[in-house]
């Protein structure tokens, strides 16, 4: 009898612990939505902002040129911030401490590139490597493919990282919204100005995985300075030309 007349309310209980649980689940969802909504309202307006502030910066130097040219002056223009540093050479003869710093910025295999901040730090550093690597300084243009068409983050832990695509904002959210990073374009303002997340973006990002260029670096071959139609060393602005072959 006991039980018979326990048993009504062990089902209501289960019942009203149901609804309340779909009540949560209802509540969470809602809350999930709005979260995607607010986020995706972000990435939007972020977005135009970054395409409004490109274009008053590349307008602003065509009329620096524009000015240079009609007063007689030679335009120099203002110094890039970011370096794209990529690995030309493989393991053979590579001595010990060169290969520390190129394990060090994560050039671990011939082929690889790597964003690098542009200061007296970095500057030494790939002077120090400069016949194993060929680097420059990307345009917007190059570092949005590169980040678009090559680009892959780092999702999981320390020795067990998984490498993702970053073709769905999501893993990117995922991984960076801690620090205000939400999207693809977030990455690319961040690594094409140098913001203040660079470090925590940078580390983020998977070395690129570039092909060998078709016939080769140059005619010359790797062994040779670009300064004389070789391959290591600096590129400056025409790094865009190698990463184009590369990809």
């Amino acid at each position: 009898m006991v039980l018979e007349s326990l048993a009504p309310n062990l089902i209501q209980k289960k019942r009203n612990d149901n609804k309340q649980k779909g009540l949560e689940n209802i509540s969470l969802r809602k809350k999930i939505t709005k979260q995607f909504l607010c986020n995706k309202k972000h990435k939007i307006i972020r977005a135009e902002s970054y395409t409004s502030s490109y274009k008053k910066k590349n307008e602003l130097l065509v009329r620096e040129k524009y000015l240079a040219k009609k007063e007689g002056k030679f335009f120099v223009p203002s110094q890039s911030k970011v370096f794209f540093v990529i690995r030309i050479k493989g393991i053979n003869g590579v001595p010990p401490n060169i290969k520390k710093i190129l394990q060090l910025i994560r050039l671990k295999q011939v082929n690889n590139g790597i964003f690098l901040k542009v200061n007296s730090s970095t500057i030494q550093m790939l002077k120090k490597i400069e016949p194993f690597v060929a680097y420059g300084y990307p345009s917007l243009k190059t570092i949005k493919k590169l980040l678009s068409h090559k680009g892959y983050g780092k999702i999981g832990k320390r020795g067990d990282w998984q490498r993702i695509s970053l073709s769905d904002d999501r893993v990117i959210e995922q991984a960076l919204i801690a620090i205000g990073v939400l999207s693809l374009d977030d990455v690319i303002n961040e690594i094409f100005t140098c913001g203040d997340r660079f470090k925590e973006v940078n580390n983020f990002l998977w070395p690129f995985r570039l092909k060998s260029p078709k016939k080769g670096f140059s005619k010359i071959g790797k062994n040779k300075h670009v300064s004389e139609k070789g391959t290591y060393g600096n590129w400056e602005n025409e790094i865009d030309e190698l990463i184009l072959k590369m990809t």
